[in-house]
């Protein structure tokens, strides 16, 4: 372990689970039997007065029962009964508690009562609080979870803070992927700054995702993640962004959502990269994992299809991007594929070239020229998904991916179109070098990013 406060919370040795279920099986909730699940392979004691042994291990009344050292205490005792529980973990010298139950500042006074309680406890104490009101932790590197609900293994180097255990169920949907996640939640002690001076400080998180519906301690997150972002991408979705939304947030997590346009102008001053929508999450993580950043605004655009490559040309300018102008070495190499009335422009139409020297080796040289341009910064590739294997003639995964992978130094997204774009999509991204996108809107958003975050590196120096 590190030296850090949430090293104890994602590598425990040793952990207390007070008030688990005696149930097991399916619905059981039972985090003990979902941290076996998940690999954890350290000490675990089960804490209630109602059971001699849960899932195979000696069960204890009470915590001052349990005799060994403890690292990390995962509560599950309804909410009147836990601050005591804190002072006796405290008083036994473990570190550090993940308080499971809601019904603290995201409920009535008595609970806002209650979480004023539990950061009394800790600051007098000594001892450290993630939650309430929170899922916990994911480690998949180092195998544990406090998660009551089964959690996918898997070691990507995605970190996530979030406000919300969806966060960690629902990965596959929102960030696409995690490695490692904290619930901060209410957030009665640790909070965003904490988190993400952990996850900067760490060597298994390449791409850091926030999920955010409010805070206190702002000035302080600011600076931690002005530092960091010069390190790594910081990934940001603040939700709560409308009034019914922050009402919402209110009950959810007992957040002060405040409003929505301070926060992304402070996000975006800090060099951290704001994300509209749960798509756009999945979409900058993957980008920022595999795609290398993208060095200005200029975009090549290849099109088997004049009306997508004006959609492709609209969605630039929306995302402050701007169709490149090829130089005069492209247009010439291109022009002797091309018929003699057909304008050779950005965006590229390449039906006419091909018609004449066969989709792949048209679409090959060309992809080849425009990664070549020095006018040109990245490239969007369209092209078609069809129905293999009779209609492979049509298919330009390989040829797109084998390009992309040969001239790595600027970033090359697809969107393609057709009846197979699913399987095509999950074709061309195999080696990592080309990312497809199910939209035109959200490749040109994913290549915006790349751009922003270049640009920040670069005023940064």
């Amino acid at each position: 372990m590190g030296n850090h406060v949430l090293d104890i919370f994602m590598a425990p040795k040793s952990v207390a689970v007070i008030g688990v279920t005696r149930k097991t099986g399916k619905g059981s909730y039972n985090p003990i039997e979902c941290m076996q699940w998940f690999g954890y392979e350290g000490e675990i004691y089960p804490v209630n007065p109602f059971a001699d042994e849960i899932l195979g291990l000696k069960c204890y009344r009470d915590i001052k029962e349990v005799e060994r050292p403890v690292d990390l205490a995962v509560i599950a005792a309804p909410r009147e009964r836990v601050p005591g529980i804190v002072e006796d973990c405290a008083a036994m010298g473990i570190q550090g508690a993940i308080v499971v139950p809601q019904g603290f500042s995201d409920a009535d006074a008595t609970g806002k009562a209650l979480q004023e309680r539990l950061s009394d406890i800790s600051r007098q104490n000594g001892i450290r609080i993630l939650g309430p009101n929170t899922l916990g932790v994911l480690n998949a590197f180092s195998g544990f979870t406090s998660s009551f609900m089964y959690l996918k293994r898997e070691k990507t180097p995605v970190g996530v803070i979030c406000q919300s255990g969806v966060f960690f169920v629902g990965a596959a949907v929102l960030t696409g992927m995690i490695g490692k996640g904290i619930d901060v939640a209410n957030g009665c002690d640790i909070d965003f700054a904490d988190c993400l001076e952990y996850f900067g400080d760490d060597d298994e998180t390449q791409v850091i995702v926030v999920h955010m519906e409010g805070m206190v301690g702002g000035s302080r997150f600011m600076d931690v993640a002005r530092r960091l972002a010069l390190r790594k991408p910081v990934i940001t979705y603040k939700t709560a962004r409308t009034r019914s939304g922050a009402v919402a947030a209110a009950s959810h997590s007992g957040s002060m959502a405040g409003t929505y346009a301070i926060y992304e102008a402070a996000f975006c001053q800090a060099g951290l990269v704001p994300a509209s929508t749960p798509e756009a999450l999945t979409d900058f993580t993957k980008a920022f994992l595999h795609l290398p950043l993208m060095r200005g605004k200029r975009v090549g655009l290849i099109t088997l299809t004049g009306a997508g490559g004006i959609i492709a040309a609209d969605s630039l300018e929306e995302c402050g991007l701007r169709v490149a102008r090829l130089s005069e070495d492209t247009v010439l190499g291109l022009k002797e594929l091309s018929p003699d009335w057909m304008p050779i422009q950005n965006p590229m139409d390449i039906w006419p070239a091909l018609m004449k020297h066969g989709m792949k080796h048209v679409y090959e040289l060309t992809l080849r020229s425009m990664l070549k341009d020095p006018g040109v910064d990245g490239v969007i590739c369209i092209a078609i998904a069809p129905d293999l294997p009779e209609n492979e003639f049509l298919d330009t995964t390989g040829v797109i991916r084998e390009v992309a992978s040969s001239q790595q130094e600027k970033p090359v997204v697809a969107w393609l179109y057709g009846p197979n774009q699913s399987a095509a999509s999950r074709t061309i991204e195999q080696g990592g070098h080309v990312l497809a996108f199910p939209s035109l809107p959200r490749a040109t958003e994913a290549l915006a990013a790349l751009y922003r975050r270049h640009k920040f590196l670069q005023e940064s120096v």
